[in-house]
C-alpha cells in the first residue's frame, strides 16, 4: 500500500487548531506520513501560544503528495521564500488543502489565479483582487487539486474529502466515525442583545495538560475557543519543558511544568496513553488545580484521567464511544452522550467535541452572547459533514461494531491504569 507524504506549513502566527484538526483526519492512516514545515528548524509559535518543532524547511522539504496550509497572518503571507516554496510544491503535489489566511497565501503566490476558492469571511472578500472567483459560503470548495475552506468545520471537512481521495470512501467514513465528527452548532439561532467585544471581558488563563503521548487534536478546539479573548494566557504544561512527542502528531514545546504552573481558570486534557492515568505528578497537578478552576474540560480518553484523579466521583461525564463504559468503573456516571456537563466539569467525545464543550463552558462562565460570537464570528462554525456517519447510531451496526472491536483491546489496559491511579489518589487523601 502506498505511503503518502503530507506536509503542514507552520509559520509564526499560524492557526494551531486548524493544523491539528486537519492532521487528525489525514493522519488517521498509519502510512500517511506527516511533516511540519517552516522557514527554519527553529521552534515556531502559533497564534494561540503553542510552539511546534518543525521537521523540514522550505529548502530541504521533500516532494509532497499533499500540502496543507492553515490560517496564516498577513505578515507571513507575503514572504518571497514562502511563495517560491508554494509554487514548487503546488506543482508537484496531488492535493493542496488551505484554510483562511492560507488561501490568501496561495493567492498571493499566484497559484490560484483563474480558479474558484473560498476562505474565511473576510479573506473571501479579498480573493477577487488576485483573479480568483470567490465563493461566499462557509463550506469547503474544490477545484482540481485545490481544496479551500474557512475556519473550523470547513477545513476539517476539506480534510475528509482529501482523505477519501487518498484512501477510499470506506476508510474516510470510518475516520468520520472514529473522530465522531457529528458537529452541532449551539447558538445559530441566538440573537445577541448587544455587539460583543471580547477585549472588554476578563480574559481566561488556560492550561493544556500535555505530557508526552497525548493526542493534540482533542485539545485544539477548546484552545481556540478559550484563546479567542485577546489577552488570554495559555500554559502548555508537562513534566518539564522538554519538547513532547504528541500521539500521531508533532513535537510541541511545553511552556511550564506541573510544579511551576500557576493556578488557571480552565484546565484542558485530551486523549492520552494509558500510562498517564497512573502518573502521580499529573494526578497531583489536576487535584491541586481543580478547587479554584472555573472549568474542567476533558475530551475523549482525557476524561478517564480526571476520573482516575478522583475529581469526577459521582459526576456525570462522557468520553469517546469506545471508552465511555469505563467511566462507571472509575467512580463517574457515564452519560452515553456526545457532550456532558456536571457543574464545572465539561466532557466530550474526540476532536470536534473539543469545540462544542468549550463553547458551553464559555456560555456558562461569560454569557450566551459571548458564546454565540465565538461560534459564529470567530470559528465561523457551519458544519456540512461529508458522510454523515459521525456517531455509532448514524454509522450503523456493522461499522459501530468494527469500531468497538478494534478499540476493545485497549479497555482493560486503560481500566487497570485508571484503578492504579485512583488507588494512589486514595492514599493522598
Amino acid at each position: 500500500m502506498r505511503r503518502y507524504r503530507i506536509g503542514y506549513v507552520a509559520l509564526p502566527g499560524f492557526n494551531e487548531s486548524e493544523l491539528g484538526e486537519m492532521q487528525a483526519v489525514l493522519g488517521i492512516h498509519p502510512l500517511n506520513r506527516s511533516c511540519i514545515i517552516s522557514s527554519s528548524k527553529a521552534p515556531v509559535t502559533g497564534q494561540h501560544g503553542l510552539t511546534f518543532v518543525p521537521d523540514a524547511t522550505f529548502a530541504d522539504c521533500p516532494a509532497l503528495d499533499v500540502l496543507v496550509i492553515p490560517d496564516l497572518p498577513r505578515a507571513v503571507q507575503d514572504d518571497p521564500a514562502f511563495h517560491a516554496f508554494l509554487t514548487e510544491q503546488c506543482a508537484r503535489a496531488s492535493y493542496v488543502l488551505a484554510a483562511s489566511g492560507g488561501v490568501l497565501a496561495l493567492a498571493k503566490a499566484d497559484v490560484l489565479e483563474g480558479k474558484t476558492a473560498t476562505a474565511d469571511d473576510d479573506g473571501t472578500k479579498q480573493l477577487t483582487d488576485y483573479g480568483i472567483t470567490p465563493v461566499f459560503e462557509r463550506k469547503a470548495v474544490v477545484e482540481g487539486k485545490f481544496y479551500t475552506a474557512g475556519h473550523s468545520t470547513g477545513m476539517i471537512e476539506a480534510a475528509f474529502m482529501v482523505l477519501e481521495k487518498l484512501r477510499g470512501t470506506t476508510l474516510a467514513k470510518f475516520a468520520e466515525l472514529t473522530l465522531e465528527y457529528d458537529p452541532h452548532p449551539q447558538f445559530t439561532n441566538h440573537t445577541p442583545k448587544t455587539a460583543v467585544d471580547l477585549s472588554a471581558h476578563n480574559a481566561p488563563t488556560i492550561a493544556m495538560i500535555l505530557p508526552s503521548g497525548c493526542y493534540l487534536p482533542d485539545y485544539m478546539g477548546a484552545v481556540e475557543v478559550l484563546s479567542a479573548f485577546p489577552n488570554s494566557t495559555l500554559h502548555v504544561v508537562s513534566h518539564d519543558t522538554t519538547p513532547v512527542q504528541c500521539l500521531l502528531g508533532p513535537k510541541v514545546v511545553p511552556t511550564t511544568s506541573f510544579a511551576a504552573c500557576p493556578q488557571v481558570d480552565f484546565l484542558i486534557i485530551g486523549a492520552t496513553l494509558p500510562t498517564l492515568l497512573k502518573d502521580k505528578a499529573l494526578l497531583d497537578f489536576i487535584r491541586r488545580q481543580e478547587p479554584e478552576t472555573k472549568g474542567m474540560i476533558s475530551v475523549c480518553a482525557g476524561t478517564l484521567v480526571y476520573a482516575a484523579a478522583g475529581v469526577l466521583q459521582g459526576r456525570t461525564a462522557t468520553s469517546n464511544y469506545h471508552h465511555t463504559p469505563l467511566l462507571d468503573k472509575l467512580g463517574a456516571r457515564s452519560s452515553g452522550t456526545e457532550v456532558a456537563i456536571d457543574g464545572k466539569f465539561y466532557s466530550a467525545g474526540p476532536a470536534i467535541g473539543s469545540y462544542e464543550v468549550a463553547l458551553t463552558a464559555i456560555r456558562d462562565t461569560y454569557d450566551v452572547d459571548v458564546a454565540h460570537h465565538i461560534e459564529q464570528n470567530v470559528l465561523q462554525y457551519a458544519p456540512h459533514p461529508v458522510f454523515g456517519v459521525g456517531s455509532p447510531e448514524k454509522a450503523g451496526k456493522i461499522m459501530g461494531f468494527i469500531g468497538r472491536y478494534l478499540f476493545a483491546p485497549s479497555l482493560p489496559i486503560y481500566l487497570s491504569a485508571g484503578r492504579k491511579g485512583a488507588k494512589y489518589v486514595a492514599t493522598q487523601a
